[in-house]
């Protein structure tokens, strides 16, 4: 379980002059919104990225070319700087990064979702949705 920084309304809104009973209907709802995805943002910051995230962007930016394995984790360890500049967590199983990005990889075939076509990987292009899914589950810190 993680927990991040607390996040105090009363200094976010007085950070930004805000006093939500004195705003009309449509100001304060867009005000709302905008608290809200502050809120998710925090939290998404706190939510350690994981290996099959990581294999799965780094598949789905090569739009369908098959991609060795060596450059895979090439692109994801350049991804991974990326993640940790902006202060992404990344969870590094066994303190290992070429066990995560195998682990990563290996997760992604057994289900299918990825193809190896002479010894390169691919995604099946029947399952873009789902290896979008995951990939999904870390566009926010990109």
């Amino acid at each position: 379980m993680n927990f991040g920084t607390p996040v105090s309304v009363k200094h976010y809104c007085d950070a930004r002059g805000i006093e939500f009973a004195q705003l009309d209907r449509d100001t304060r709802l867009r005000e709302v919104s905008n608290l809200g995805q502050h809120l998710m943002a925090e939290i998404g910051k706190l939510i350690p990225v994981l290996p099959v995230p990581l294999v799965a962007t780094v598949l789905l930016e090569r739009a369908g070319t098959p991609i060795s394995e060596f450059e895979l984790k090439s692109s994801v360890a350049a991804l991974v700087k990326r993640l940790e500049a902006g202060g992404a967590r990344i969870y590094l199983p066994r303190s290992d990064w070429d066990y995560a990005v195998t682990a990563g990889l290996r997760m992604l075939t057994e289900r299918h979702l990825v193809a190896i076509q002479e010894g390169l990987f691919v995604v099946h292009e029947n399952e873009l949705s789902l290896v979008r899914y995951y990939a999904n589950s870390i566009v926010h810190l990109i």
